[in-house]
């Protein structure tokens, strides 16, 4: 089992509800788990063959419940899933539903009479100016300060692996970034005999090591009694003395 993370430039596209479109998913990779579990699989009673245009807007045998972070939560899969989806097809098909999963969702957050705002679109999304000012006023070193300053405004990749090895490989590898999935990479050789409960396992399994990678906003304190002004000369004290433990620490 492997994480790893890549920190990227600078990013801002949450208020944009066609971008997930604008970039091409990277390719997928044929790649060679835990007991099996009902808690997020659930089963279609679709038994339909979909056409070739079906197949290109989403999958027909495979669907996708997401949370805020545009990570899947619930996997639903039809009856006719092992019938009709070949090994090496499971990776183009667990994409393909995920695309239509982040695409419903973001089309119902924009089908609103109001634009909104970047966290109500992605919780992981580039805090509000208030929010920093919390979350800074709650790091205890000047490193911290900055790489937790870092974290909130820079985009980064995560790539994890399922909890299951064949052969030394992992058959399930998933990356992201801070907005969405980028790639799901099933090994064929084991989803040959692998049932829709297992890779649904594997695949949940991979959301929450991206869930847990993802910055987290949360602050412990409450600020609720001071004003964004107040926050701002309570961060400009902070900043100073932080500034100064370290001159300190090391003169």
């Amino acid at each position: 089992m492997g994480v790893s993370v890549v920190t990227q430039g600078w990013f801002n596209h949450y208020d944009d509800p066609d971008e997930f479109w604008d970039e091409e998913p990277l390719a997928v990779k044929e790649r060679q788990g835990p007991a099996a579990s009902e808690d997020s699989t659930y089963l279609l009673d679709s038994a339909s063959i979909p056409s070739r245009e079906q197949r290109r807007l989403g999958s027909s045998f495979v669907s996708m419940k997401l949370d805020r972070g545009f990570l899947p939560v619930r996997i639903e899969f039809s009856r006719s899933w092992s019938r009709y989806v070949e090994p090496h097809e499971v990776s183009d098909e667990l994409m393909q539903a995920y695309q239509s999963a982040a695409s419903d969702r973001l089309e119902t957050l924009y089908s609103n009479n109001r634009l909104p705002t970047p966290q109500e679109v992605n919780e992981s999304a580039i805090p509000d100016h208030r929010t920093i000012m919390m979350v800074l006023l709650e790091t205890t070193s000047w490193d911290q300060y900055l790489n937790t300053f870092s974290r909130m405004a820079s985009d980064a990749e995560y790539s994890v692996h399922g909890s299951v090895a064949s052969y030394g490989e992992n058959v399930v590898t998933v990356r992201a970034d801070r907005r969405y999935i980028q790639s799901i990479a099933v090994q064929s050789n084991w989803a040959a005999s692998a049932d829709m409960h297992r890779i649904s396992d594997e695949l949940i399994w991979c959301a929450d090591q991206i869930r847990s990678l993802r910055p987290n906003f949360a602050v412990s304190e409450s600020y609720a009694k001071y004003s964004d002004e107040d926050l701002v000369r309570q961060l400009d004290r902070h900043r100073e003395y932080l500034v100064q433990e370290r001159i300190n620490a090391h003169g």
